[in-house]
């Protein structure tokens, strides 16, 4: 799941925007009415997508931006002269006034490109997966499908990454 933040310099805009995100079907993680509040919150939660007013009591978006780097795809909130003053170069800017559906559409589409960032498997790691699951296939008699269900569902019931637990099958094996 990606984590949705919003800061806005008020806990009302904060609310508004929030309740605009869930109508369109988004959770939101954090509702934050500082810089600092932010920072603790990715601080907590790691990455996410971060949606924002231009500035907020104690700094502005594009500080935010800056500080937060790769750990957040930032989305910037105002009037046009607002967005004007936001300098990052990846800085995302949405106008208002805009719609509910234009806010949820806009941090959707950013939810599917923060996923598609996170880093996928080594070669290593695939190569793990794939004796695992021939190993599997051979003392078992599976399928490569049924060995691959085999290890996500006993990986997710048992709350480990699935190359780990392919991992620990291969050291029990060996």
């Amino acid at each position: 799941m990606t984590n949705v933040i919003v800061a806005f310099a008020t806990e009302e805009q904060c609310a508004r925007c929030a309740a605009a995100l869930e109508a369109g079907g988004i959770a939101v993680s954090w509702r934050c009415t500082s810089f600092s509040g932010v920072k603790r919150a990715f601080t907590l939660c790691g990455d996410g997508v971060l949606v924002s007013a231009c500035r907020l009591p104690d700094g502005t978006v594009d500080d935010l931006a800056w500080d937060l780097g790769e750990q957040a795809i930032v989305v910037a909130v105002g009037k046009a002269a607002q967005l004007e003053n936001c300098e990052h170069p990846k800085l995302f800017r949405l106008r208002v006034p805009c719609s509910q559906g234009e806010l949820a559409s806009a941090v959707d589409m950013l939810m599917q490109l923060m996923r598609m960032r996170q880093p996928q498997r080594s070669e290593a790691e695939k190569q793990t997966v794939a004796k695992a699951k021939a190993l599997l296939m051979d003392k078992f008699s599976l399928t490569e499908p049924e060995a691959h269900h085999y290890l996500q569902k006993n990986a997710m019931d048992r709350g480990l990454k699935l190359t780990d637990l392919a991992a620990k099958i291969l050291q029990s094996n060996a």
